[in-house]
């Protein structure tokens, strides 16, 4: 009888001739698959959320910024979208009202607008304004 490791005893048969690593080189390749797959998935993941939480800049004209809240924030319209300007603590902004008065002065003109987040109107999300300066 052939012994080795190419021989395997498969149902009470003497000897298969079948490759032992090859048992092993599957496993390995499918796990290898899983944590292509999941670290795939991963970085997808953090690139949404880089985008999310990374400020951009927009060059647009502000058509309308008023004073007063709308549900608690304040709002900015634009050529290119509205924006929401709230304190966002854990960005430590605390100057949304500071923010709006340039808004308010600057109504009509052309500005860079630093902003993140997304708009998603479906859950009424808007993108909150980080700066605002005048193009000149």
């Amino acid at each position: 009888m052939r012994t080795g490791p190419y021989f395997i005893p498969v149902n009470n048969e003497k000897a298969c001739i079948f490759p032992a690593r090859s048992f092993l080189v599957a496993r390995f390749s499918t796990r290898f698959k899983v944590k292509v797959i999941l670290i795939g998935i991963g970085v997808i993941i953090l690139l949404a959320f880089y985008s999310n939480f990374i400020p951009d800049t927009v060059r647009t004209r502000i058509t309308d910024a008023q004073m007063a809240k709308v549900d608690g924030r304040f709002m900015i319209a634009t050529e290119y979208r509205p924006f929401v300007n709230y304190d966002a603590k854990y960005r430590f902004k605390f100057n949304s009202g500071t923010i709006q008065n340039e808004a308010v002065k600057l109504k009509g003109r052309e500005v860079t607008i630093r902003k993140y987040g997304w708009r998603i109107p479906l859950f009424s999300m808007y993108e909150n304004v980080v700066s605002i300066k005048e193009v000149k």
